[in-house]
């Protein structure tokens, strides 16, 4: 009777031990995720060139999303076409 009681303590023990660890695990992983979205930003490099022989303005941007007053070109007012890298 005495051994039993010991080795079923033991496990007892070890189950609390776990236990902690596993929902620690889970806290950290919920804390992190939303960390790593907030510190990522997604920028995309475009180079846009004039389709006018005579003008032949570039420019490189580099954002997340175009709008439509980056594709019109300054010096001829002409819509310039988009290469993303």
């Amino acid at each position: 009777m005495g051994l039993d009681k010991w080795l079923n303590s033991e496990e007892v023990e070890k189950q609390k031990k776990k236990k902690p660890t596993e929902v620690g695990k889970k806290k950290n992983e919920g804390k992190q995720a939303p960390e790593s979205k907030t510190n990522i930003v997604k920028l995309m490099k475009y180079t846009l060139n004039c389709p006018n022989s005579k003008c032949k303005y570039q420019k490189t941007v580099m954002k997340k999303i175009l709008t439509d007053l980056d594709k019109i070109c300054p010096r001829c007012d002409k819509e310039m076409k988009v290469k993303s890298i």
